[in-house]
């Protein structure tokens, strides 16, 4: 097993590697991813946590006017500490990073009523295995979402590799969505 900076360095590399290829998600493909999730979420209870993309990422505010906007929260990256979660159809402002993000005095809402997490990434892998940006924000996160809350990275199959380094705090997913569908992680990756 490698040694945690050793996973670091061999993460730097992907990331280097990968956000020159990642671009504005083709609006066919984001139909499709979006078109898959709402079927996945038509019989789940509960809130479901989604994101405001940056300009690679998918993007799911159709996700929201599909399912409706009061069934959705969403981050807030803060000046300091950890992100916070808010109504998705609260007030929004534009993050320094282009994305738009719930206002600061926002509502704050109960990380237990969330039963699906919709996470970014630069990458996934077949297990699950997600590769963010490198600030740990979201795996934070989701370490604080109820067990049974299912996580769900969303992507494009050109960003589903068979497999990526991880680290002991990393999050995994339990199901991967895109253009193809929404589908169980695989934990038999050979």
């Amino acid at each position: 097993m490698a040694d945690d900076a050793s996973v670091k360095i061999s993460k730097d590399k992907w990331r280097k590697e990968l956000r020159p290829l990642r671009r504005e998600t083709e609006d066919n493909l984001e139909k499709k991813v979006v078109t898959a999730l709402a079927t996945f979420l038509q019989d789940k209870h509960g809130l479901f946590l989604f994101y405001r993309p940056m300009s690679n990422e998918v993007g799911l505010d159709r996700l929201a006017e599909e399912v409706g906007w009061e069934r959705f929260v969403t981050t807030r990256t803060p000046r300091s500490g950890p992100l916070t979660v808010h109504p998705a159809n609260s007030t929004a402002e534009t993050h320094r990073y282009g994305f738009l993000q719930p206002v600061e005095n926002s509502p704050i809402s109960d990380l237990a009523e969330v039963s699906v997490a919709l996470v970014p990434a630069l990458a996934f892998d077949r297990a699950g295995t997600r590769l963010g940006h490198g600030l740990g924000y979201f795996d934070e996160l989701l370490s604080r979402m109820p067990d049974n809350c299912l996580r769900v990275g969303v992507t494009i199959e050109a960003f589903i590799f068979d497999e990526l380094p991880a680290e002991p705090h990393d999050i995994s997913m339990t199901h991967l969505a895109t253009e193809l569908g929404v589908r169980p992680v695989s934990k038999s990756v050979c």
